[in-house]
């Protein structure tokens, strides 16, 4: 199969595209044919040297695909699926754990869906399996029109939360869009300020996501 492949860590020049041998499924694993593979910044930051794995390697976290072959209980050749490689998905092909792909609804394109898994698993992670966050609280999100805040004021507003996001002047009405109860813009106020008056007015301390 082709694949891009890094055989060293530095700029976007030490990406090649080259051929190598298809990857196997293990068991519980399925390969998915790649349709789209999003780039993370675990992606680049693993390019630069930021982090390491052993070498050569084939980035690329996030891919949505169908699947080739099936080694996993509930999913079948054919399927349409998205999630995290672990292969590497800037390839023809990847392999990945069924534990860590879903399948892709209809309604949702591959290009959507493979920009959901780490970011929306960094948000989910984040605000209910660390923050414990549950209907009634706040929830303060940094960042609000970015990758992962995105996600988190669309998941703390169906869990119940009351959500305050914060992003620059042209994001506002995204975020707001998004479901978010209050804006604060960070060009033109204090964010600190702003969340500690909100704090005094319902009493309700908010979990923080950065």
């Amino acid at each position: 199969m082709q694949a891009v492949v890094m055989h060293e860590t530095g700029d976007a020049d030490v990406l090649r595209y080259e051929e190598i041998d298809r990857p196997e499924p293990g068991d519980g694993e399925v390969l998915i044919k790649v349709h789209v593979a999003s780039v993370n910044p675990a992606d680049w930051k693993l390019r630069r040297g930021f982090m390491n794995k052993p070498l050569p390697i084939v980035l690329g976290y996030d891919v949505s695909g169908t699947v080739e072959t099936s080694r996993a209980d509930g999913f079948a050749e054919g399927e349409e699926v998205f999630g995290m490689s672990a292969s590497g998905g800037y390839a023809e092909y990847s392999t990945a754990s069924a534990g860590v792909i879903a399948k892709k609804p209809e309604g949702v394109s591959h290009e959507q869906a493979a920009a959901i898994p780490v970011a929306g698993l960094t948000a989910w992670q984040a605000l209910f399996d660390r923050g414990g966050l549950v209907s009634g609280q706040s929830a303060f999100v940094a960042g609000a029109a970015g990758g992962v805040g995105h996600f988190a004021v669309q998941f703390a507003k169906v869990a119940g939360a009351r959500v305050i996001g914060t992003s620059s002047t042209r994001n506002r009405d995204f975020v707001l869009g998004l479901g978010a109860d209050e804006y604060v813009d960070y060009t033109q106020q204090d964010v600190g300020e702003a969340d500690r008056r909100r704090f005094l007015l319902t009493g309700s301390a908010p979990r923080a996501l950065r």
